[in-house]
């Protein structure tokens, strides 16, 4: 089996069309659908289906898929491991981030980093902490920021402590105190993040055994601080969130320190250009 039939296959699924695969990686749209047959039929199963949102895994494909990811992610570390033995520092790295770190870390990073190795192409997917964390797992990327969490199919390098805030419209009574009692969130409807944006959120409820009055859920922060600030509910969010908060929302401590971390998520096998990069990122910010 060839290397590209790999590549072929995994791009197929990851953009779920062949016409879009082809111009990607450069080959016509029979070339692509040759590369799918013959590979399933070398395998002797089925690998992909058609239907209206185009091209779906089989059982079996998804099986296939996991493995032909971990392949290319080989093959790809292989490649940037004989660069670097030859003293040449290039390659591509998939990193994964969420929207408050890439409003307010990637362009730093990209900056520095791009300064000192011209040859390394960054590429940045913004998802929640769920999908990304899946993503690294499965080989989709090759590194991603992420929060503490107890998902152990990953490696997590901490970073920092992003302080949690209780935030409220200056027009909501609770912005004339300085601090927010944990028992009293109960008593305000609140603006939550949707599952999979929410992992410091639930974890803070949780650990309070704290039952919300959930008004509404939103996944974007800029949403969640616009009904804040709208005086429709409360809300909690970490500090590197709230960077740029507008002047009308209040931001109220809790009686005890409650945070989260903040972390770069990876395999244990990484590759050369991976691993210059989180010696990048942990220079700048790893303060724990």
């Amino acid at each position: 089996m060839s290397i590209q039939r790999y590549e072929v296959f995994n791009k197929v699924v990851q953009l779920k069309n062949i016409t879009k695969a082809g111009l990607e990686l450069g080959l016509t749209q029979s070339g692509v659908s040759h590369a799918l047959k013959s590979f399933e039929e070398e395998l002797g199963i089925p690998l992909l289906i058609r239907n209206r949102t185009g091209l779906q895994l089989t059982n079996e494909g998804e099986r296939v898929y996991e493995y032909t990811l971990r392949i290319m992610q080989t093959h790809h570390n292989l490649l940037q491991e004989v660069q670097t033995l030859k003293g040449l520092k290039t390659g591509t790295i998939k990193v994964g981030s969420f929207a408050s770190v890439t409003s307010q870390w990637i362009p730093k990073i990209l900056n520095i980093f791009s300064e000192k190795y011209p040859g390394i192409t960054v590429e940045i997917y913004e998802d929640d902490y769920k999908s990304l964390e899946k993503a690294v797992s499965t080989g989709e990327l090759d590194i991603c920021f992420t929060t503490d969490s107890d998902n152990k199919s990953i490696e997590f390098i901490p970073l920092i402590k992003d302080k949690l805030h209780c935030i409220v419209s200056n027009e909501n009574p609770l912005s004339k105190q300085k601090i927010m009692k944990v028992r009293d969130i109960e008593k305000y409807p609140l603006i939550k993040p949707k599952k999979g944006w929410d992992n410091e959120v639930e974890d803070f409820f949780n650990k309070n055994q704290i039952v919300p009055t959930v008004k509404y859920e939103v996944s974007d922060d800029q949403s969640i601080l616009s009904l804040v600030q709208a005086n429709i509910g409360i809300n909690i969010r970490p500090e590197l969130v709230l960077k740029n908060a507008p002047s009308t929302i209040t931001l109220l401590d809790f009686e005890q320190e409650a945070y989260r971390i903040i972390g770069l998520g990876m395999n244990e096998q990484i590759s050369p250009a991976t691993s210059i990069f989180i010696s990048t990122v942990t220079d700048l910010y790893q303060a724990i």
